[in-house]
């Protein structure tokens, strides 16, 4: 496998899906709106993307089919209670339940797994 480089100005906006399985990578969210940027999918056995969230949103406590590193590049979260600031992160094992929210200026984190990992709510 050769070397992949993502330029991260190039990549869309997407409207971020509960279910990967629905998501349109043709569809573009808001400047305003939540919204994915997807870099690594499977290159190396990594898959990796830029998640943008609003001021003040909830994200309810979930978690995924795989584990994942999970670091704030802009603004803040509470997550699991603790404050997150830029270059913060944590480490989350694959079923372990966490919920956040973002900040007053918004959210932008780095997401990177080893797998497509699915979504389960904790309610």
């Amino acid at each position: 496998m050769s070397t992949k480089v993502y330029k991260y100005d190039e990549i869309p906006w997407h409207v971020p899906p509960t279910d990967i399985a629905a998501l349109d990578l043709d569809s573009r969210a808001a400047d305003d709106e939540p919204g994915r940027k997807f870099l690594a999918q499977g290159d190396g056995g990594f898959y990796a993307q830029v998640v943008r969230i609003p001021p003040n949103f909830d994200a309810p406590v979930h978690s995924h089919s795989h584990a994942e590193v999970f670091m704030v590049l802009e603004g803040g979260c509470r997550f699991n209670g603790q404050e997150l600031r830029p270059f913060d992160q944590a480490v989350i094992e694959a079923g372990e339940p966490y919920g956040f929210t973002s900040g007053p200026d918004g959210l932008q984190f780095l997401v990177i797994r080893q797998g497509v990992a699915t979504f389960a709510s904790a309610d």
